[in-house]
């Protein structure tokens, strides 16, 4: 005859390890799922940064300087006389670029006399800068360039910020603009040789 009384015992022994394996393998295939979402997420979220990046740029078109005698009052002013005391940018956005709020970017000016500054674009806080809106964009919207047919300038004292002064007569100097993303557009530019008064000269 069978001993039914092991035979139970060794079938109750195999029941509890097979349970044990069952839950071991759930837990483990909750890691899992959860770690796989995890990694999905920040993958979805990095790409998105970097296409951003990328592709939300501000295109610089034509950019035109000031005599300082056109923009500020020349009794006040006569030393800088003959010098190029404000910058007029146009910027629209880049091809396949997302809406871009101006004011977040920042803006770098630099010339070969060694000076460099960073202006911050929030013409609200920094009266260094100003802008104007051209074409397209809406009124409650005024630094928010939604779509390509968007046009607006942006126009930077170099007088009201300090690490950088008028431009002089053939001097070479770059502009750079950094939308919120990241994304930078670089603009070499060139003063005239002779700065008349009173005159404005495209870049």
């Amino acid at each position: 005859m069978f001993d039914t009384d092991d035979r139970g015992q060794v079938g109750i022994g195999t029941l509890i390890v097979f349970i044990a394996m069952v839950l071991v393998a759930a837990i483990a295939a909750g890691v899992l799922i959860n770690t796989a979402g995890l990694l999905q997420a920040q993958a979805q979220q990095t790409g998105e940064e970097t296409t951003a990046e990328v592709s939300d740029v501000i295109q610089v078109g034509e950019v035109v300087g000031f005599e300082a005698n056109v923009k500020q009052d020349p009794s006040t002013n006569s030393a800088e006389n003959k010098t190029i005391t404000h910058v007029n940018a146009s910027l629209r956005l880049a091809s396949g670029s997302d809406p871009i709020n101006v004011s977040q970017a920042s803006y770098t000016i630099s010339s070969p006399r060694g000076e460099a500054t960073v202006l911050s674009g929030n013409n609200r806080t920094n009266d260094a800068i100003e802008y104007f809106q051209v074409q397209g964009m809406d009124g409650d919207d005024g630094t928010v360039l939604k779509d390509q047919e968007d046009l607006l300038t942006a126009e930077i004292n170099l007088t009201s910020q300090s690490g950088i002064s008028g431009l002089e007569s053939s001097e070479s100097i770059k502009l750079i603009i950094q939308a919120p993303a990241g994304g930078q557009t670089f603009k070499e530019l060139k003063t005239p040789r002779n700065i008349e008064e009173n005159s404005s000269f495209i870049l």
